[in-house]
């Protein structure tokens, strides 16, 4: 399960503005994409540890039952899920995601269980992301 930011196009102007202005200054965007990678991986660690709500800011659907809460949240998301937060960047884009198998099914849900989106760019991150391309490699301002 994996969400791509593209050095293409993203659909998020202020990303797609600075990725623009970095095109034109540098032929490899591996390091920009690094730290985009990084940022992604905090920010869906941090949905899965504390604020329990998907990219879109919606509170995630409570697990019915103390076992089953202590089997998806505790044990299964904080366990593994988070250990297996991972990115890859290259000269044009960055994967973040999850190699975990179950990830999936957390993400789109199942028959059996509703979808508890942790993948994806919230309206924070995407201002996180802009604002370190813009101080690291803009020098603060877009052209």
């Amino acid at each position: 399960m994996q969400l791509t930011i593209q050095a293409i196009t993203t659909h998020l102007d202020a990303i797609d503005d600075a990725l623009s202005q970095l095109t034109e200054r540098m032929a490899d965007l591996t390091e920009p994409m690094l730290g985009i990678g990084m940022l992604l991986e905090t920010s869906i660690s941090e949905r899965i540890r504390n604020s329990k709500q998907s990219p879109d800011g919606e509170d995630w659907a409570d697990v019915k039952g103390k076992e089953r809460d202590q089997i998806l949240i505790s044990l299964g998301m904080q366990g593994g899920l988070l250990s297996g937060i991972t990115s890859v960047a290259d000269s044009h884009s960055v994967i973040a995601g999850s190699d975990k198998f179950y990830a999936q099914f957390l993400q789109m849900g199942t028959r059996r269980m509703v979808a508890r989106p942790f993948l994806g760019i919230s309206p924070q991150d995407e201002q996180d992301i802009a604002d370190m391309l813009l101080d690291e490699w803009l020098g603060g301002s877009l052209d």
